[in-house]
């Protein structure tokens, strides 16, 4: 795929500030090219903004990265820019004194048509935009965070083995929905987080859980292991008959939450890790021992963690912690019984897994206190750079946001409650549904009806047929008038259209990426294209083609051409980007392309087109894949000892994963 980027810089005399002030909103309505700009939200809640500009051209593109702290927005484009594949773009604004520094780059993926028109467009963009920006800009004030009246808290207890208390809101409204659960760190307990619950508690559903052993909750019979924890996150949703969650951890409370997302990444609304994430999930077996034995030690020498606590406030508060905080904290780490700190210790230095950032689609905060020693700031900036970048590789579209509480140490929502508060405000207000008494607004509504739609087509076209399918059956499936489907897809073949086309775009994504190596993008593709493709409902889909196509042909090169064609070429377009690249040596790039098409899932698909019954799991899609393309490069690369060790080393830790943790079905 061609492949070009536009990099614009410019030192304008206005502060950073002033200048982050006009950008930071997403809003580009101050750009001279714009007519009018209005911003909304997608179904998970990234902020979107549609605009038109002088022409009467309407764009859509999605914020994907987003930090305050360090005056970085990223976004890229959904619609209005034809012949793109992926446009993804980066402003930051660096202080340079009482001036700013203005950095604008765009990484475009396009047909060879179109490419450089679209990066010229993009050029004369950027510096119009600059252009502006080097006016004196006022300073403008960031919304203020405006707290409700706190509510009381009160302690609850789930019934069970083990028995796990929680602190919620006092006068709860009716439950169900989403439920907003903060876990703490391993010095805590769920007091950590009243600052939250009673600030939070009039407008979501919120809980905070005293993990295994902690507060009024009792040890397991054994070793707790992370998928005891995430189970007791299961059960809390229960509990508060919650079907989506937003996690919100602290410390090892983040390094659970996110192991959650590992497992039942389908249940989050959003994430919200503060002081850590990865835990010691990538740390070296020796580095965790050490950690381990250090911690352990004193225990075996029976001290409790109330003889220690002291010195672990020292190293966890940041050096304007008040009295109070300081008092809470050693209250928290003296409260804590020696076989539950030791239960809580010896799981934590035993992970599972190292995480695969590109499951998590939410969207998703990390924080961090400016003088947090456990999880420092350059630390956690490169997590959330990394799961930036796994996510946006995987094909779909990030939701990050990256931010340091000013004055706080490892505690930080304890230390700076007023900040910490602010910028989960800021995170939740925009999720769809999660606030109790949440009303959708006019574009999310048309979504999910276009949603709906689209869900009952499927069925009723793989149940009936395109010929035998009803739009009477199918409006009442989908609960819209027989009139709302005309409008959203003008006839019946438009919508089947539309149920062909899923998942075009979708497939062919991590292709025209840059994040990572040839390996890398080989093997986000593979296993996107196998996810995708032998979803139950896609082999429906395809068992329905094939069905028709004798008496409808039209049907089947519809759906050719519509799904599997221009996924195709997509394919294509890479092998020949590869080639240019040095990455690859092809002489013949569709007869390159048709052979990763082939090697890498043309069996397996085949085989589940024909029993129905049956279902892949991950570890017989490993033995396929890892070997499809072992023989891909063998044939094609032009680094082939490097890149087969780099596909070794990505198949051998997949399968220590799947080794580890149990088997899913695709």
């Amino acid at each position: 795929m061609p492949v070009t980027s536009v990099h614009c810089v410019r030192k304008v005399a206005a502060s950073a500030d002033a200048v982050w002030a006009v950008l930071r909103d997403f809003d580009n309505g101050w750009h001279p090219y714009v007519a009018s700009c209005s911003l909304s939200r997608s179904a998970t809640g990234a902020v979107l903004r549609e605009f038109e500009v002088s022409d009467g051209a309407r764009l859509v593109e999605q914020r994907t990265y987003f930090s305050d702290t360090d005056r970085v927005l990223c976004y890229t484009a959904l619609s209005g820019v034809e012949g793109v594949f992926n446009y993804a773009a980066r402003l930051e604004v660096t202080s340079d004194g009482a001036q700013s520094t203005i950095v604008w780059h765009a990484h475009i993926v396009a047909r060879s048509d179109r490419i450089d028109a679209i990066a010229d467009g993009t050029r004369a963009v950027f510096e119009a935009g600059l252009d502006l920006l080097e006016q004196d800009l006022p300073v403008r004030s960031s919304r203020k965070f405006k707290r409700s009246e706190p509510v009381a808290t009160a302690k609850g207890v789930v019934s069970g083995t083990p028995r796990l208390s929680y602190l919620t809101s006092a006068s709860p409204q009716e439950g169900g929905g989403a439920l907003v659960l903060f876990l703490h760190g391993i010095g805590g307990q769920a007091s950590n987080w009243t600052e939250q619950i009673a600030t939070f508690g009039a407008d979501y559903h919120v809980a905070a859980m005293d993990l295994r052993g902690y507060g009024g909750s009792t040890l397991g019979f054994s070793q707790t292991q992370i998928d005891d924890y995430c189970d007791d996150i299961l059960v809390m949703a229960r509990h508060f008959d919650a079907t989506r969650l937003v996690l919100v951890g602290l410390s090892i409370g983040s390094w659970i939450a996110t192991s959650f997302a590992m497992r039942h990444g389908d249940m989050l609304a959003g994430l919200v890790l503060a002081g850590g994430c990865t835990g010691m999930s990538e740390a070296d077996p020796r580095e965790r021992e050490s950690f381990r034995i250090s911690r352990e030690v004193p225990l075996s020498q029976g001290q409790t963690p109330a003889d220690f606590a002291g010195a672990v406030v020292d190293v966890i508060t940041g050096p304007r912690a008040s009295e109070d905080v300081r008092a809470a904290l050693h209250k928290s780490m003296s409260d804590i019984p020696a076989d539950t700190y030791r239960d809580a210790l010896n799981c934590f230095c035993n992970p599972l897994e190292t995480f695969e950032f590109s499951k998590l689609k939410c969207p998703v905060m990390l924080v961090t206190g400016a003088h947090d020693k456990l999880a420092p700031p350059d630390e956690i900036r490169l997590v959330s750079e990394r799961i930036f970048d796994a996510v946006s590789a995987s094909g779909a579209r990030a939701d990050i946001r990256f931010e340091i509480l000013t004055d706080a140490g490892h505690l930080c929502n304890l230390e700076q409650p007023e900040a910490f508060n602010a910028a989960l405000d800021q995170f939740m207000q925009r999720l769809p549904n999660v606030a109790i008494g949440y009303k959708p607004t006019r574009s999310e509504k048309q979504r999910q009806k276009r949603s709906q739609i689209l869900q009952a087509a499927h069925t009723e076209f793989c149940d009936a047929g395109f010929d035998g399918a009803s739009m009477d059956r199918l409006a009442q499936a989908a609960d819209v008038s027989k009139p709302t489907l005309y409008q959203y897809f003008g006839d019946k073949e438009g919508l089947f259209a539309a149920v062909l086309d899923e998942g075009r775009a979708h497939i062919i994504a991590p292709l025209a990426g840059t994040n990572g190596t040839l390996v890398d993008r080989l093997w986000q593709f593979s296993w996107t294209y196998a996810r995708f493709v032998l979803r139950p409902d896609m082999l429906s889909l395809a068992r329905l083609i094939l069905g028709e196509a004798g008496r409808r042909p039209e049907s089947a090169l519809q759906y050719h051409q519509s799904g599997p064609a221009r996924a195709f070429e997509g394919l294509v377009d890479f092998v020949v980007a590869a080639d240019a690249a040095g990455e690859l040596d092809v002489d013949d790039p569709k007869l390159a392309a048709n052979d990763l098409w082939s090697l890498i899932l043309s069996a397996p698909r085949d085989y589940y087109l024909h029993h129905v019954s049956e279902r892949p799991t991950d570890s017989e899609l490993l033995v396929v894949i890892g070997h499809g393309l072992d023989v891909f490069l063998k044939a094609y690369s032009n680094k082939v000892g490097d890149d087969r060790r780099a596909l070794a080393d990505k198949a051998a830790q997949m399968r220590a994963q799947l080794d580890a943790t149990p088997q899913s079905l695709t």
